[in-house]
């Protein structure tokens, strides 16, 4: 409590501080309650995952939509397929409506899902973070280095993009009635339950490379940041930085967690690597030199825009629950027995 009241004093002297505390504390309360929600989910698929292949005694377990999250591949399928179909996929509509979610926001609101719901992205920001508390500070990557690593993801961003492009849209409807597509959340499951030590390895350099370099996966490595990025791009909200009222004081760089070059830009922080986690705003000493605006003209307070962000994704979300498209329509009969199938149950198959 001594602690608590401290803290208030402290922060009540420098108005400065006290909004980037608010702004970094609601920014981590999403964070973690959206990683407590991702690990309560895996619980209980787990949980379901064990009473279809058991005996199926007693009450049934509920399966988290949710865990759809983690099937991108056939969230772009079930995409591709809604024009062609003109209804949401049954079988996964979680999976499509999270998506959905995503693309939408990340127009609006650039990659702000990836700083604030993430759980990949919670997970790297904290090993950095991990990493100046054991180090003393992250290692710096030299720019031509960093401009080189910096092209990976886009790279299997439009690779990835290729290839769905490539796939026919009567074949894209075909998979979503095959057995297998069924069940791909079991599938994933099974996946992350029996990682190889090669898989585990690569896992594990990852966090190791997390915790020395700051954002080494999300600034890298992620095809998914990639195509919030390019998205981004077509945002009406820019961020912008007054150069006549700079004192080049550099705070709005050393908060962002992605390691963008805030103070270097002209008028425009033009970057896909902009997460719109708000910290640079928020810690910028001189007032209006930072801000958020709408088509360049309407100031945005990192609140609004916060708020805005988290709005308009639980808000698609909402919807999807409320208009019966979040739930899947198999039945635990229809899982049991088809996954009987897929691991040879019934005649080998």
């Amino acid at each position: 409590m001594y602690m608590r009241l401290n803290l208030e004093q402290n922060l009540s002297r420098y108005p400065l501080a006290a909004k980037l505390y608010r702004q970094l504390t609601l920014r981590k309360a999403v964070q973690f309650a959206v990683a407590f929600i991702m690990l309560y989910a895996a619980w209980e698929f787990y949980h379901f995952v064990e009473y279809i292949r058991g005996s199926g005694l007693g009450p049934a377990p509920h399966r988290p939509p949710v865990a759809e999250g983690f099937l991108p591949i056939a969230a772009v399928l079930a995409f591709k397929a809604l024009f062609a179909l003109k209804e949401i996929d049954p079988i996964h509509p979680a999976g499509l409506m999270i998506f959905i979610a995503t693309l939408t926001t990340a127009w609006v609101f650039r990659r702000a899902l990836c700083s604030w719901i993430c759980p990949i992205g919670t997970l790297s920001e904290t090993l950095g973070q991990l990493g100046r508390k054991l180090i003393g500070r992250n290692l710096n990557v030299p720019k031509w280095l960093d401009r080189l690593l910096l092209g990976i993801k886009y790279l299997l961003f439009f690779y990835v993009v290729k290839m769905i492009l490539l796939i026919p849209t009567d074949e894209a409807v075909a998979f979503m009635k095959i057995p297998y597509y069924a069940v791909s959340d079991i599938k994933m499951f099974d996946m992350f339950m029996n990682l190889g030590v090669k898989a585990l390895s690569i896992i594990l350099v990852l966090a190791v490379l997390s915790v020395l370099i700051k954002s080494f996966w999300c600034r890298y490595l992620c095809p998914y940041g990639a195509l919030l990025g390019v998205l981004g791009f077509l945002s009406p909200i820019f961020l912008t930085i007054n150069h006549d009222t700079c004192h080049n004081c550099g705070a709005c760089n050393r908060v962002c967690p992605n390691r963008v070059d805030v103070q270097g830009k002209k008028r425009l922080v033009a970057s896909t690597e902009c997460t719109g986690c708000t910290s640079c705003v928020s810690a910028c000493p001189q007032k209006g030199t930072l801000q958020f605006k709408l088509f360049g003209l309407l100031p945005i307070s990192p609140l609004v825009f916060s708020l805005g962000f988290l709005s308009l994704f639980f808000g698609i979300i909402l919807w999807a629950k409320l208009t019966g498209h979040w739930e899947t329509n198999l039945t635990i009969e229809n899982y049991r027995a088809i996954d009987q199938m897929m691991s040879g149950g019934f005649g080998g198959m």
